[in-house]
């Protein structure tokens, strides 16, 4: 037995008679209406009631139908559609009880059920298989836009009730209350903003259309709204969601008699009422079509009969509360006090019917305030909510759009829109009320529930949207305030993902972010306040320019007294961990190169002396909590993470006195910030079990017990380095720690505008006479452009790669700029010509630049290529040589490589790139050009060009302006090279003869080298 579980509205029955509809199938379906179950009933009453059958017992249609099935060689689907629409749902159980263990004697049969999911728990099998029908939220999407377009809509701006739109009834009914006369395009101020207010313009909608219809007898309006109310008390008073249809009727119709005139008929029409037979015979039922919009007209309907000095004796009756919410109320009750919260400040200015509900009912009415509209939401309900959200321990968030809605989901929907209470600035007001492991459990999950299905779009939407406006309204800054608070996931991309958010939101105007950062630095995870500062870097770093006395500096000088007062000597805000204050380094370091004027008066922007912080806690192996603790780290943390900063301590030397000692100050500090097992050991287990069953295939993300380690650990750090720890030799850029992130995100390199050659054609066929001797040129507008981005000067292709596959060929080459002494041309050029195998770094590789913000280039110190140091970031100065120990002719290089595209992060560039060098950048004093790794001069002309290729190609190329390459050189000469391999695809473990003499005699080496002229 399956089970299809959904909301109302989503289409359970619009499924269920497609999967039972003659098609090309050999047999059709069976269509059984739940509704039908009378109190009592049996699956017997249900067999007899079905049109076009006759069958006296429900293992009789089980029978015929398996049957049916073999013969045909299907399964033969019978559907009872809406049990929770039968006069008792909930005796569906003992009936579905007694069948599911019949059914495995009819393997020819699917038995389907559908239901609302409120039902479920009470009404299915343990054995029944369930299934949500969700609508995904490409397809969401989809719907949107073709009812959006067919009903011309303009939404941008607006809040829309997005989860609700995927129920198809609501979008319709949505549309038609937005614009039903489609005539014009319609925008956000005509849009209702909640489910209440879009039944209201919809039945007006309906409504008026009918009363205006010039085919039929008129009706006004009014009269046919009262009628509609009758009926839906009628609805209300019989305890029913369907009513006879001849007395539907009759309270409709009114006495008209003519089926043409009829207003029953007309609403049926217009999909409004919905007429069902019954008992198989010409009896029908009718009832709304959409519950949420029956739930609407009843509470409607008896609002209308209250006066505002009975209204809260009325609604507060023990009598009402049990038709709305018992198990044994109103089949539509749940619908009539959903639309009752909405209604009643509507009808009765500062009613609420939370206020009215029963103690058991309360929290339920209060937390269906959040769909409210802002204009009803008073101060005292705003507050209740708060405390309702922090307090009450919410499910575990389920699919968007299905069972019980999550609190944040309304949060996060409404949290841009300047007028709503409830918007962003509530969503920190209660965040800020919960602690850290609570905001973790509670929020933090949310996150990582909703990072796939919505959070990483919508991140990744505004990326696009900032990146391309300057502009920035009041809904963008709440939405950065949003998207701020995301900073506490443990999921990775989410937490880059709103890191390069905020960033692109700052970029323009960093002012703005610096004051957003400015307000979260007081928030007690240390996930928030790093990122936060990181990306506020991000943005500063943009403006390169000089700005004295302008609005960049003035606010990054008042950024700059706020990280001082907060984090430097004699802060309030001590810390030791080591990433937040690279970033504030980084900050710093920007303002005393670029913009001096900025930095506050008695600070060295490039020896920061930081608040002194105290003695740190260590929680000793016999300490009642370590074993609890001791959880939270697995092997790898210990051994390669912890383990590594600790100097003369050996790989898995777990006795190590200074290790224990560090490793007890990470778990005393874990400790400290509140991971319990009662809170988030469930949770963690869950997490780590997930990573085991889906390995690579899923976004990394963290246990909790993990980020409080990661935040221990990065402070131990800050201690160890302010101790005089040796720094870890692997780290680069002069940091103590590696950056998770590149807060720059600069942006993708674009494609190369140059035509590239077909270094790998078809011909000549031969493989091994074109693997010998096939042609690889490099056509001059490639070596020398003319125009590069409408600069005319010429340029130089200095640095790249490139890589061309075709048809089984490959063929890959390097370009390099060597810089030579006048008396060492001729040597080099003889060497570079002769040499039979140039790889092996024959041209030295260029310098690889790592743990460097993109930001940093061109004018950070930590951007210089370190040559003949004694450490690990060190090279060795370039020069061409036939043998390592030769000392060889010296070279000049004009670039580096800035290594990118290593940790996997969705903000960073795909892969390395090779850039100018800090001192060729330095020599005409060249700025980054905003979000690009390109450079320009003081006047804004473009010094640099990086581009990316394409498929069949791939690769880099930097790009030169000529005049600023030969003058750098000087006295040098300027010498390209372009080297490389043509090759075949063969079995590697059967490669020919031919291929192996034509590598044994390097006949397959490409090269083409040239001296630039002398200006």
């Amino acid at each position: 037995m399956t089970a299809i579980v959904a909301a109302a509205g989503t289409g359970k029955t619009h499924l269920s008679a497609q999967l039972t509809a003659p098609t090309e199938r050999p047999t059709a379906g069976v269509f059984i209406q739940g509704g039908h179950l009378r109190a009592g009933g049996t699956l017997d009453d249900l067999a007899r009631r079905i049109p076009g059958l006759k069958v006296d017992c429900f293992e009789d249609l089980l029978l015929a139908l398996n049957s049916a099935g073999g013969r045909a060689g299907t399964r033969i689907p019978v559907i009872i559609d809406g049990l929770n629409e039968a006069e008792r749902p909930s005796e569906w159980r003992a009936l579905l009880d007694e069948l599911a263990p019949a059914l495995e004697h009819y393997p020819n049969v699917l038995v389907i059920v559908t239901l609302r999911e409120a039902l479920a728990e009470r009404a299915l099998p343990d054995t029944a298989i369930k299934l949500d029908l969700k609508w995904n939220r490409t397809e969401v999407n989809d719907l949107i836009a073709a009812y959006f377009d067919h009903y011309l809509i303009d939404a941008r701006g607006a809040w829309l009730p997005t989860w609700m739109f995927r129920y198809p009834l609501f979008l319709r009914m949505y549309c038609q209350a937005a614009n039903p006369l489609r005539k014009q395009p319609v925008g956000v101020e005509a849009l209702p903003t909640s489910m209440v207010g879009v039944f209201e313009l919809y039945r007006d909608a309906v409504t008026k259309r009918l009363a205006e219809d010039p085919a039929r007898k008129p009706v006004p309006a009014d009269q046919i709204k009262r009628r509609l109310a009758e009926l839906a008390r009628e609805l209300w008073a019989r305890g029913v969601r369907r009513l006879p249809s001849d007395d539907a009727r009759g309270i409709l119709d009114a006495g008209e008699t003519n089926w043409d005139e009829s207003l029953f008929r007309r609403l049926e029409e217009e999909g409004v009422l919905l007429r069902d037979e019954v008992n198989g015979g010409d009896d029908t039922e009718t009832g709304i079509l959409f519950d949420r919009f029956a739930g609407y007209l009843i509470a409607d309907a008896l609002l209308v009969r209250m006066t505002y000095a009975e209204v809260e004796e009325r609604l507060a009756e023990a009598t009402m509360w049990k038709s709305l919410l018992d198990k044994d109320g109103h089949p539509l009750g749940a619908d009539v006090a959903i639309s009752l919260v909405g209604l009643v400040p509507r009808r009765f200015a500062a009613h609420h019917l939370w206020r009215l509900a029963p103690k058991q009912h309360r929290s339920w009415a209060l937390a269906q305030e959040l769909d409210s509209e802002p204009e009803f939401l008073d101060d005292h309900t705003v507050n209740q909510l708060a405390t309702l959200i922090v307090a009450r321990n919410w499910r575990t968030p389920g699919p968007r759009g299905h069972r019980r809605r999550h609190p944040f989901d309304r949060l996060w929907e409404v949290r841009r829109s300047p007028a709503h209470s409830l918007n962003a600035n509530f969503l920190d007001r209660v965040l800020r009320l919960l602690p850290l492991p609570e905001r973790d459990r509670k929020w933090t999950e949310w996150v990582r529930h909703r990072a796939v299905d919505l959070l990483v779009d919508d991140l990744k939407q505004m990326i696009r949207c900032w990146t391309g406006s300057l502009d920035r309204v009041e809904g963008d800054h709440l939405n950065a305030l949003a998207m701020a608070w995301l900073l506490t996931s443990t999921n990775r991309d989410v937490r880059d993902l709103a890191t390069k958010a905020l960033q692109r939101y700052g970029r323009p105007e960093p002012k703005r972010l610096f004051d957003l950062a400015t307000r979260m630095l007081d928030v007690d995870d240390p996930y928030v306040v790093e990122r936060v500062v990181s990306a506020a870097f991000g943005a500063a770093s943009a403006h390169q320019m000089p700005d004295p006395g302008g609005p960049f500096e003035h606010a990054l000088a008042g950024w700059l007294v706020e990280l001082r007062d907060r984090f430097l000597a004699g802060g309030s805000s001590p810390t030791s961990h080591e990433l937040l204050r690279s970033y504030i380094r980084a900050t710093y370091e920007l303002a005393g190169t670029l913009h001096p004027g900025a930095v506050p008066t008695g600070v060295d922007p490039f020896a920061l002396t930081f608040a002194a912080v105290p003695t740190a806690p260590v929680m000793a192996d016999d300490d009642p909590n370590a074993k609890e603790c001791d959880s939270t780290f697995g092997m790898d943390f210990e051994n390669y993470v912890i383990g590594s900063v600790i100097e003369g301590r050996r790989n898995y030397d777990f006795d190590h006195a200074e290790f224990r000692r560090a490793r007890g100050e990470v778990m005393a500090r874990v400790w400290e910030l509140g991971w319990r097992a009662a809170t988030l050991g469930d949770i963690d287990r869950a997490i780590a079990e997930a990573a085991r069953r889906f390995g690579s295939t899923r976004t990394k993300v963290e246990r909790y017990g993990k980020k409080y380690g990661w935040i221990a650990y990065y402070e131990l750090i800050g201690r160890l380095s302010e101790a005089g720890h040796n720094r870890d030799r692997w780290v680069g850029g002069g940091r103590h720690v590696t950056p998770d992130i590149d807060p720059t995100c600069p942006d993708e390199p674009p494609v190369a505008p140059i035509q590239l050659p077909d270094w790998a054609p078809a011909s000549p066929t031969d493989d091994e006479v074109w693997l010998r001797t096939g042609a690889v040129n490099v056509p001059a507008e490639l070596w020398s452009p003319d125009r590069i981005y409408g600069v005319t000067d010429e340029w130089l292709l200095v640095e790249g790669f490139l890589q061309h596959r075709h048809d089984g060929r490959k063929v890959f080459g390097f370009f390099r700029t060597l810089l030579l002494e006048p008396t060492d041309v001729n040597s080099a050029l003889e060497l570079a010509s002769r040499i039979e195998y140039p790889g092996n770094h024959f041209f030295p590789q260029l310098p690889m630049i790592r743990d460097v913000f993109a930001g940093e280039m061109p004018w950070s110190p930590r951007f210089k290529a370190r040559l003949d140091a004694d450490d690990n970031e060190s090279y060795s100065r370039p020069a061409l040589r036939r043998d390592w120990r030769e000392e060889g002719i010296g070279i000049g290089q004009v670039a580096v490589e800035l290594a990118t595209g290593e940790s996997g992060s969705p903000t960073e560039l795909e892969r390395s790139y090779d850039v100018p060098s800090f001192e060729f950048a330095a020599r005409f004093g060249l700025r980054q050009l905003p979000g690009t790794l390109d450079l320009v001069g003081m006047d804004g002309t473009r010094a640099s060009a990086i581009f990316r290729v394409e498929e069949p190609w791939r690769g880099q190329l930097l790009f030169l302006r000529r005049d600023l390459v030969v003058e750098y050189a000087g006295n040098r000469r300027i010498m390209q090279v372009a080297w490389g391999e043509r090759e075949v695809t063969v079995e590697w473990d059967s490669v020919p003869p031919w291929v192996r003499a034509v590598h044994e005699t390097y006949e397959h080496i490409w090269r083409d080298i040239r001296m630039l002229n002398e200006p």
